[in-house]
């Protein structure tokens, strides 16, 4: 169950910090919670068994490290919305280009054979 317990959390803490400084920092949360629960679960074992161990500090410490970043991010990072009326006319020639290229098209010519079927 130690063992165990130390992959796991030894796993999402590195996962987290991974995340945490990647453009999906608000997905490093999820494993930041796992290695949160792998660290007490750890903190729990070793008091009741009695063992000492500096893989839950390591846990803690990278756990903490991915929350600290994710969360810089999440305030300092500036959403920046672009002209909307270029994004709208672009929108537009593209409906018209496919429009255009529909319209070029013979499909008059074309024959089906209905024993393909």
């Amino acid at each position: 169950m130690k063992r165990l317990l130390i992959i796991l959390g030894f796993i999402s803490a590195i996962f987290a910090v991974i995340l945490a400084v990647t453009p999906l920092n608000k997905l490093a949360v999820f494993p930041v919670i796992l290695a949160f629960l792998c660290g007490l679960g750890l903190l729990w074992l070793s008091k009741k068994k009695g063992f000492k161990s500096k893989s839950i500090q390591y846990i803690f410490l990278l756990s903490i490290i991915a929350i600290s970043v994710t969360i810089y991010k999440g305030v300092f990072t500036e959403t920046v919305v672009g002209d909307v009326e270029e994004l709208e006319q672009r929108d537009e020639e593209s409906v018209e280009d496919s429009k255009d290229l529909l319209e070029d098209l013979d499909i008059e010519d074309i024959e089906i054979d209905d024993s393909d079927f």
